[in-house]
């Protein structure tokens, strides 16, 4: 089992229906939960995600298979269950650190800011993921396979770990009794994606908390979160998502005047700036009561063709997942090509042209929305 497209493509509808089912029960409590642009934003970012990891993850875990199989220090059996008992806490382990530095280093924040860059929290949002995440993250992983974890184990573990993360992305359920702080919830998980001072880089385990207890990172939720990213990403692009940051640093490494700083940027701590590009392009600091929650669209009719590309994009994605071990390499480009520039079609048919108004709406004391100075 080298590759999760089939587990990926089994679980689709499954998600779309959970998500259907958070929407009525929104509705039936009156609470605003979902925004059209944001939810076909998110998801868009899953399926690019998806379509980009069908040419990306597969090399990474034959790696992870042939450093196993070459080099591992110990042999276990797939067949035994403490060998996936034993490799789902040490993967967990490895995740939370994985998680961790993602939210720590400019380069890692760069491939998972996308997941937070929503203003929304619903199961919409748990399907906005970074691209280039799992692909960059694997040699965190690769200690794994020295200690003999077996492929299949490997792959099997980390997906359902991330298929266990999609119903923390909640806030219709409360918090939950007894497994509060000792498994990743929704209350748990929520303190986790906001921006306000008391959660930010918090609660980073994905399954077990226990890690955040062990090394100080473990939060409660106590006062109304706000959700999304502290340099906000207001755009509905769920391709140019997982290069903003990126460009942004970029651009701030250019201008830098030392060397080292053009390096440094790079891996210095998120948010991180050369002291002389402070200086010539200074931003302003964060002040959570001046959030705005970025909700403007063209219009209904634009939406709908917003909607029909997304539909597109999506049988596109599914006829890449679902037929990849028989199309020719050319033929899984062609359809890569046809998701994303459909996914590009469906942001331009949602952005709002720059002198429209309505940019931005003052954030709801209860809800909230925005995360970090990065």
């Amino acid at each position: 089992m080298l590759d999760n497209n089939a587990l990926v493509a089994a679980a689709t509808p499954v998600f779309f229906a959970l998500i259907a089912l958070e929407l009525w029960v929104a509705r039936r409590r009156r609470v605003p939960a979902y925004a059209l642009a944001d939810s076909l934003a998110s998801i868009g970012c899953g399926v690019w995600t998806v379509t980009v990891e069908v040419f990306t993850k597969a090399a990474a875990v034959l790696l992870f298979a042939f450093i196993e199989q070459r080099y591992a220090l110990l042999h276990f059996d797939a067949g035994n269950w403490l060998t996936w008992v034993m490799f789902f806490v040490l993967l967990d382990f490895l995740y939370y650190w994985a998680h961790r530095w993602s939210h720590e280093i400019n380069f890692l924040w760069g491939v998972h800011s996308p997941h937070h860059q929503s203003e929304e929290y619903n199961l919409s949002t748990a399907l906005r993921q970074g691209a280039f995440q799992d692909t960059v993250h694997m040699p965190i992983f690769l200690p794994l396979a020295l200690l003999g974890c077996p492929v299949e184990v490997f792959i099997t573990v980390l997906t359902f770990s991330k298929f266990y993360q999609f119903w923390i992305h909640t806030r219709m359920i409360a918090k939950v009794p007894l497994i509060e702080g000792i498994l990743n919830t929704p209350s748990a998980h929520r303190a986790h994606h906001a921006v306000n001072d008391i959660y930010l880089d918090r609660n980073y385990g994905a399954t077990l908390m226990i890690w955040d207890r062990l090394f100080g990172t473990w939060v409660d939720e106590t006062e109304p979160c706000v959700y999304g990213v502290r340099k906000p990403f207001h755009s509905w692009n769920p391709v140019w998502a997982q290069f903003s940051w990126f460009a942004d640093v970029w651009r701030d490494a250019g201008r830098a005047r030392r060397p080292v700083d053009r390096l440094a940027i790079w891996w210095r701590r998120t948010g991180w700036r050369p002291a002389d590009v402070v200086q010539s392009d200074p931003q302003a600091p964060f002040v959570l009561a001046d959030v705005k929650h970025f909700s403007a669209t063209r219009g209904r009719k634009w939406a709908v063709a917003a909607v029909a590309l997304f539909v597109l994009a999506a049988i596109l994605n599914n006829i890449l997942l679902t037929q990849v071990s028989t199309l020719s390499l050319t033929l899984k480009i062609a359809l890569a090509a046809g998701v994303t520039l459909t996914l590009v079609a469906m942001a331009a048919a949602l952005q709002p042209r720059a002198k429209q108004g309505k940019q931005a709406q003052p954030v709801p004391a209860a809800i909230s929305t925005s995360r970090r100075e990065t």
